[in-house]
């Protein structure tokens, strides 16, 4: 009988991998604009309370846009809404880097947040459509190592770019490349098939997700400034619980919603979901506290901090492109719960860290969080993309980027509340001492939640896809066992 498993996949010539791979590099190039902080602040004469907004505009933007982009590149063409997303975003990049004031900046970032949003809402669904379920793990490992590598490159390259050309080097320099890689993808709309061709947007489900996902995720992040008990914050996070409501109501009542919420009675899919955004929420003490920890307290300077920063992203580089073969061969369920517990066990090594611990050590536990990071995030990916039919890979790779979001801005918002309410319970103590008990309890905390996490994640049933004979449904069907 002859075989019939599919060729393997050569990534280096097939054109759709590395337009998506390459899409998803250049979004997450973002990265680089924390560098330009500083000049930005002298540029407009703001105060650091107002330089937040660059950051919070994008991101809360581009997260609650997310699912409803992620279904209208279902809907219209996943090649089609790429194109636009990547046209928005060169757009985007020239408003910022030409931006006379701080309004037209935050302006610029809003348009950057939407351009980002129809990228990640069709690039992901791209990537698993043009392989089998078989090789899933592999392609999206290919797409999370170009992803990281965005993230990892962004503040070496935003460094370099102030330096030589200022705060507006950090925009521009990537419209070009987004023109590009649009003017590759305009000429794959017309041979692309619309995934569900004929269904009707679900306009009122998207608008009331969008305003649920924004106005509590702003909560959130104002938060950390007002309180919780701020009128600000109240009303915010009542906006955006009746407009959960409404949407649920709405998504029951559709003939095709925004997202199938029967997909979230799977257990080991909402479960899945709720992985990534603890193994997210958990690793951001790093980006948030050492920085802090390695100037002040070790007294490091210049790219020796750098370089610790960016010895986990490398790891995470490199874990995430052998995690995609591995998945396809031994599951996603065990790898993932393998990877969270390494992530774990950084954290718990980081825990350890204080004023008198050398490079080494500290580097070594950075390592294990990002090593943990990218073995995890290639199979819960493949998982999850594999969970949602074929037809729905839009929502699918938006929801994995959505709780990914939301992760880090759970992350910022706990690792910052609960750092600055131990560290003033022990300033008895010293300010160094102050400072580094606190980075240790954070740092312990998270590796305790990262832990049950990997603990959770056992009892998934992850085991060898199905789909090396094409049967994508079985593996949405056997996903929620």
């Amino acid at each position: 009988m002859p075989d019939s498993t599919p060729p393997p996949i050569r990534i280096w010539s097939n054109p759709t991998l590395l337009i998506a791979g390459f899409s998803g590099l250049l979004a997450s190039l973002d990265t680089s604009v924390n560098i330009a902080f500083p000049a930005i602040t002298d540029a407009f004469g703001i105060n650091l309370m107002s330089i937040q907004w660059v950051v919070v505009s994008y991101v809360l933007t581009h997260a609650s846009l997310l699912l409803g982009c992620g279904r209208l590149a279902d809907i219209f063409g996943h090649w089609r809404i790429l194109t636009i997303g990547l046209l928005i975003s060169t757009v985007a990049f020239a408003v910022c880097g030409f931006a006379q004031t701080f309004a037209w900046l935050l302006m610029g970032r809003i348009l950057q947040g939407v351009g980002v949003a129809l990228v990640f809402g069709s690039a992901p669904a791209l990537v698993t459509l043009a392989v089998s379920g078989a090789e899933r793990g592999r392609a999206l490992g290919f797409y999370q190592m170009n992803t990281a590598t965005g993230y990892a490159m962004g503040p070496l390259l935003g460094g370099v770019l102030v330096d030589a050309f200022g705060w507006r080097g950090v925009y521009l320099y990537r419209a070009l490349p987004a023109l590009l890689i649009a003017w590759l993808t305009s000429g794959r709309v017309q041979s692309g098939q619309r995934a569900t061709s004929g269904e009707r947007f679900d306009l009122l489900g998207a608008v009331t997700l969008t305003l649920s996902a924004g106005a509590l995720l702003l909560a959130m992040t104002r938060s950390r400034d007002l309180g919780w008990t701020a009128p600000e914050v109240i009303v915010l996070a009542l906006v955006g619980v009746v407009s959960l409501a409404v949407f649920l109501v709405t998504e029951k009542r559709v003939a095709a919603p925004v997202v199938n919420l029967d997909l979230f009675r799977r257990p080991a899919f909402t479960l899945a979901n709720l992985l990534n955004l603890a193994a997210n929420a958990t690793r951001f003490p790093i980006g948030l506290l050492v920085p802090y920890y390695a100037v002040n307290i070790l007294g490091f300077r210049g790219i020796l901090v750098g370089l610790l920063l960016f010895a986990p992203a490398v790891m995470t580089i490199v874990a995430a492109a052998f995690a995609g073969r591995l998945s396809d061969r031994i599951g996603t369920g065990g790898l993932s719960s393998a990877g969270l517990a390494v992530q774990s066990v950084g954290l718990w090594l980081g825990s350890g860290l204080d004023a008198s611990s050398d490079y080494p050590t500290a580097a070594l536990s950075l390592c294990l969080v990002g090593l943990g990071l990218g073995t995890f995030q290639v199979p819960n990916m493949s998982f999850v993309m594999g969970a949602i039919p074929r037809e729905h890979q839009g929502v699918a790779g938006s929801i994995n980027q959505m709780m990914r979001t939301a992760g880090i801005v759970f992350g910022v918002t706990g690792a910052s509340l609960l750092f600055e309410r131990w560290r003033v319970s022990h300033a008895d103590l010293g300010e160094v001492d102050a400072f580094v008990t606190a980075f240790q309890l954070v740092f312990l905390t998270a590796a305790v939640l990262c832990g049950l996490a990997a603990a959770a994640s056992l009892f998934r049933r992850g085991g060898k896809s199905r789909e090396r004979n094409g049967q994508d449904k079985a593996d949405a069907d056997s996903s929620g066992a």
